[in-house]
Parts: structure tokens; C-alpha cells; sequence
């Protein structure tokens, strides 16, 4: 079984560290599975993060035939007068309400050529947040033995979070690509002299490597996909090669 060795970064949350720290994860590429989450529709499918990050690294993942799958938005699960999402999604995002997601049609997510579901890459749909409440994406991981779950895709501060903290509840280990990855930052949140771009991407992102899970690149995760190696290379090299 070939090994991942992925650089992954965290946050020390405590004195007197206060920093972040690097290590290396040993990975068996078969229990790890690349995770998209809601690349769908015009404005995350065009995005230039999807175009030269997550395109790539979707790319690498398949040709080093890693599981891939998807999840992605359909509200008409639950396009009720009374649910609760639509009474405060009709007030803080300007409209959104049921009648925006009628029941009396099926929902087909549209993707960018370059990053739709291959054929037999599966495709959960969800009603809110989480890529695991109500969908069967956990039984399709844990029937291919999956440990570790390499997470790209919208929104960090939205569904892609609440997916991740649903996947550790599962005991799945989680890496998110930080460069593959956007938090939708508002007006009054955007930063250019911050390399996330804004605070709610720095934040997010700290809320994940200190409680969460790891982060890492792109980059990182292609040129560890390029060099895996056997699982008794990665032994001798680094010690024990982890679930």
C-alpha cells in the first residue's frame, strides 16, 4: 500500500507556544479520500482558487486513484414555508427563501467542466451545512475503509466547516488545503495586507488547526501524491505509517 507523506501544519493553542507547527504525515493512500465540497454553480465553479488550486489538486488525487467524492446543496429536501434555515436565510442573504428551491423539481448541482464528478465519483446531496447530517457519505467512506478525508471547496466559514467538524465526530482525521479553500469574506472583512485575505479566512482556518484538524497546500499535496512510496520505505524513513 503506498504511502502519502503529507507536511501538514497546526496551531499550538497554549504557553507558552502560541505558534504554529509542521510535521509529516504518514498516509496510506488507500484510506484517504479527497472530499469536495460545494464547487458547484457559476461563482465557486469559475472562482480563480477552483481554476489554479483545487482543479489540480483534484487532478493529482484522481490520476494517483484516490477516492474522490462530492457533496453539494439541495434545499429542496426541506423547501418548507416553516423550516428554519429559509426563515433566516430570507432575512441575512437577502432572499432564499422555499420558494427559491421548489419541490416540484429535481435538483441538478451544475458544475465547471474541469471540476464536475467523474463518473462513479459519488455525489451526496445535503439540506444544510454539514456533508454529513442526513446523507449516507460516511457509509461510502467507511465501506472503502477511509481514515484521513483531504478537504477542498465553499465555504470555509459555512458548509465546508460544519462538514469538517461532523467528520471528526466520525473520527475521521481531516486536512483541508488552505489554498483550495475560500471564507466568503464581507466588505468590512477583507484584508489585503493579511495573507488569508480577511479575517474570517484567518480565523477559520486558526479555528481549524487548533481545534479541528491539519492544513496544507496544494503544492504540498501534489508533490506528496508524486513521491508516495511503499509502505515499508515509509517505515525505515519515518517510523510507523499511520491509519
Amino acid at each position: 500500500m503506498p504511502i502519502l507523506q503529507l507536511p501538514v501544519r497546526y496551531y499550538r493553542d497554549y504557553a507558552p507556544a502560541y505558534d504554529y507547527a509542521y510535521e509529516t504525515l504518514s498516509l496510506p493512500l488507500e484510506r484517504t479520500a479527497f472530499l469536495v465540497v460545494d464547487v458547484d454553480g457559476e461563482y465557486y465553479g469559475q472562482h480563480p482558487i477552483t481554476q489554479n488550486f483545487l482543479v489540480p489538486a483534484l487532478r493529482a488525487a484522481r490520476e494517483a486513484q484516490v477516492q474522490v467524492a462530492y457533496v453539494h446543496n439541495d434545499l429542496t429536501l426541506v423547501a418548507d414555508a416553516g423550516n428554519i434555515v429559509f426563515e433566516i436565510w430570507g432575512k441575512t442573504k437577502g432572499g432564499g427563501g422555499p420558494n427559491s428551491w421548489p419541490r416540484d423539481r429535481v435538483y441538478v448541482p451544475k458544475y465547471a467542466e474541469n471540476v464536475a464528478p467523474l463518473p462513479g465519483e459519488p455525489n451526496f446531496p445535503k439540506w444544510v451545512w454539514s456533508g454529513f447530517h442526513d446523507t449516507f457519505l460516511d457509509q461510502h467512506l467507511r465501506a472503502h475503509d477511509i481514515k484521513t478525508l483531504i478537504c477542498v471547496g465553499y465555504s470555509l466559514r459555512a458548509c465546508l466547516y460544519g462538514t469538517l467538524i461532523d467528520a471528526v465526530y466520525r473520527n475521521y482525521r481531516v486536512v483541508v488545503l488552505r489554498d483550495c479553500v475560500e471564507a466568503h469574506e464581507q466588505p468590512d472583512t477583507q484584508d489585503a495586507s493579511m495573507p488569508e485575505g480577511g479575517w474570517i479566512n484567518r480565523i477559520m482556518l486558526r479555528q481549524i488547526e487548533h481545534l479541528i484538524g491539519y492544513t496544507s497546500t496544494s503544492a504540498e499535496f501534489i508533490a506528496a501524491l508524486q513521491g508516495a512510496v511503499p509502505a515499508a520505505v515509509a517505515v525505515r524513513g519515518n517510523g510507523k505509517a499511520r491509519a
